[in-house]
């Protein structure tokens, strides 16, 4: 990256500062008027005022600046080291200030994300100027290592907060996911032989690793799971940078902002494996070895969704393009990625059938339950399950790495060959058009997660031309153009709008209501003579919060809800029969409903769970018990022979 002078820097610092004033007013006016608070007496006027003064005196900076004497004045604010005591207490009261505005002033109020991203902008300067006083280096240097840090603490922050010994679940099946992750060790630990999740086995076999020491309570397992987002991630991150043969802190700063970058989608931790192995183990140097991991990354792929099957051998083929010229090799030069390719697309499904052929799963269909999913073409674009939509969020994201690409090689378009442009370019909008697509399927599109193999490979080739890692025709190590700081500073700010929401109080709870809870629950099972269906927080059985009580594996709430979406009439047949039948002396599950949902997140999601299941379930069984901490309750058989309605009818 070419230096930076003083006024590039203010300017687009004053810049940002005004773009985001604007937002932040649109987003603070909108949750006042919302929460039917009057703006004109409330503290929040203040704040407005704050964000339009911030927009006024920032067009004058602006004008300023662009005079000469402007320019030569914020020179002069490039000065050598000082105090360094007076430094690190405003790097101290800067980061503090973000947390106190955060969780203090706007707290519950105004959790929106662009009025706390501007308090995080400024509070970001003033830890630039604390820096300055201690190092003296230059403003942009120690700006954009100020907001590197700062993300790369909130993100970390963020996924250790969920490690609370609270046994219910945290929000729709957190806990469950730790029962899924038992099923590997079911023998030992319910004294049955389950088959293995047909959902996310690859992410559930990673989960199932701390079951292999005995007795661990379910905070260590929510533990564990932190630490493979945060190890996992971080372990791309760096392995990335350092394949860029970067130097000193460039490589620090590259892999800070790929953490960050990273937890955009998020792209889940069991890719990263993916990602690992193909950073780790792919050389042009070396294809045999290349070939061995790529083998290797599409294995693991295959025994974690459909949609990942291509996706390693992607990966490996875009290293292969940037770093090989094609030279006089002609059709030689394909042969290296025909066969990584169709090695690892084959390596994929093989592995999944072999996963399928030991799973114990009796309807190998539930593994392509996705396939009969409802598609939701209202979540590209803004809705009320993802406020941005995917469509916005993901060019919000792709946009900054595209144009610096472009900024890059542009008017050097021809050092590299046309056919190698073409297949990265194919690439990309393979994984785009998939990501998209997949994102739709009903139970999708709430965040950016499913273009996580779209933006890993973007991530790839972006950060190649970044650090000059791509080859010419002509010139293996050409120079290549630079990128606007205003690009550089969009790709470094836009993952900080995904980690600042990651600021939140430490988790807490109501022992004695808890507590009293597993006491109601422990008494249904002491006064039971059959079964018992855990819908949801099957993990107090697995961790042994609740005493004799014998598992039922049908029927689990992530299970029931992927065969609502996916209309599996087969299973849910089944589901009726079992329920009409009062086959369960108890029910343990949400509070469920009759009526469909009209407004909201998730609506469509909801629908199908009433549809399918609320309302049968209510219709053959009845509440008598709702827990005082969470809204689990306790169904029981209704009198009689149920007359329910066929969900399946028109």
């Amino acid at each position: 990256m070419k230096t930076i002078s003083p006024k590039l820097f203010w300017q687009t610092f004053i810049g940002s500062t005004i773009l985001l004033s604007l937002f932040a007013m649109l987003q603070t006016a909108q949750q006042v008027s919302e929460l039917g608070i009057t703006l004109w007496r409330s503290k929040w006027i203040i704040l407005l005022g704050i964000f339009a003064l911030n927009i006024i005196a920032g067009a004058f900076a602006l004008v300023y600046l662009s005079r000469e004497s402007g320019a030569r004045r914020v020179e002069k604010l490039e000065f050598a080291s000082g105090n360094k005591l007076l430094g690190f207490l405003i790097i101290l009261l800067g980061f503090f200030f973000v947390w106190a505005a955060r969780l203090i002033f706007f707290g519950n109020i105004l959790p929106q994300v662009t009025p706390i991203f501007w308090v995080f902008l400024w509070a970001s300067l003033l830890q630039a100027l604390g820096l300055k006083l201690i190092t003296g280096h230059k403003w942009y240097v120690l700006f954009a290592l100020t907001i590197l840090l700062q993300g790369v603490i909130y993100q970390v922050y963020g996924h250790l907060t969920i490690v609370t010994d609270y046994p219910f679940s945290i929000g729709y099946s957190e806990a469950g996911r730790h029962y899924y992750a038992s099923m590997y060790h079911a023998k030992s630990l319910y004294d049955m032989q389950l088959p293995l999740p047909f959902l996310h086995p690859s992410r559930y076999f990673l989960l199932s690793l701390p079951f292999l020491i005995d007795r661990l309570p379910l905070w260590a397992h929510r533990l564990w799971q932190s630490l493979l987002w945060i190890g996992l991630t971080a372990t791309s991150s760096v392995l990335l940078a350092r394949r860029l043969s970067l130097k000193g802190w460039m490589q620090f700063f590259v892999a800070a902002w790929a953490f960050l970058y990273f937890f955009q989608g998020a792209v889940y931790y069991h890719l990263h494996i993916c990602v690992i192995l193909i950073l780790a183990g792919v050389s042009v140097k070396h294809p045999w070895r290349s070939l061995v991991f790529v083998i290797l990354a599409s294995a693991w792929a295959g025994i974690s969704r459909v949609n990942w099957f291509p996706v390693p051998a992607m990966f490996a083929i875009a290293i292969y393009l940037l770093e090989t010229p094609v030279g006089n090799k002609s059709w030689r030069y394909w042969l290296t990625p025909f066969a990584w390719g169709v090695s690892g697309l084959i390596s994929s499904v093989i592995s999944q059938f072999i996963y399928i052929r030991i799973s114990g799963n009796a309807d190998v269909s539930s593994f392509g339950s996705s396939f009969t999913s409802d598609l939701l073409w209202n979540r590209l674009l803004p809705n009320e399950t993802f406020p941005l939509g995917i469509i916005l969020g993901i060019t919000l994201v792709a946009a900054p790495l595209i144009i610096a690409i472009i900024q890059i090689a542009r008017g050097q378009f021809s050092r590299v060959h046309p056919l190698r442009w073409a297949a990265l370019f194919a690439m990309l909008s393979v994984l785009l058009l998939g990501g998209l697509i997949v994102s739709v399927k009903i139970g999708g599109g709430a965040d950016l997660h499913n273009m996580d193999a779209f933006l890993v490979l973007l991530a790839i080739i972006a950060t190649a031309f970044f650090a000059g890692h791509v080859a010419g025709e002509d010139d293996l190590n050409p120079v290549w153009g630079q990128i606007h700081w205003s690009v550089t500073v969009a790709a470094l700010l836009v993952p900080l709008g995904f980690a600042l929401p990651q600021i939140g109080f430490l988790p807490s709870y109501d022992h004695v209501k808890v507590e009293k809870d597993i006491q109601t629950l422990q008494s249904v099972i002491t006064q039971n003579e059959g079964e018992i269906l855990f819908v949801t927080e099957r993990q107090l059985i697995t961790f042994g919060e609740l005493n004799n009580v014998r598992l039922v594996p049908e029927y689990e709430q992530s299970e029931l809800m992927e065969m609502a979406m996916s209309g599996n009439r087969e299973y849910l047949e089944t589901f009726y029969s079992d329920l009409k039948h009062h086959r369960f002396t108890f029910i343990i599950a949400e509070d469920q409903k009759f009526t469909l949902q009209k407004k909201g997140s998730f609506i469509e999601e909801n629908n199908a769970w009433v549809r399918y299941v609320g309302a049968p379930l209510l219709c053959a069984y009845k509440p008598i018990e709702t827990l005082t901490s969470t809204n689990i309750q306790v169904f029981v058989p209704r009198p009689g022979q149920p007359d329910c309605k066929d969900p399946f009818a028109k």
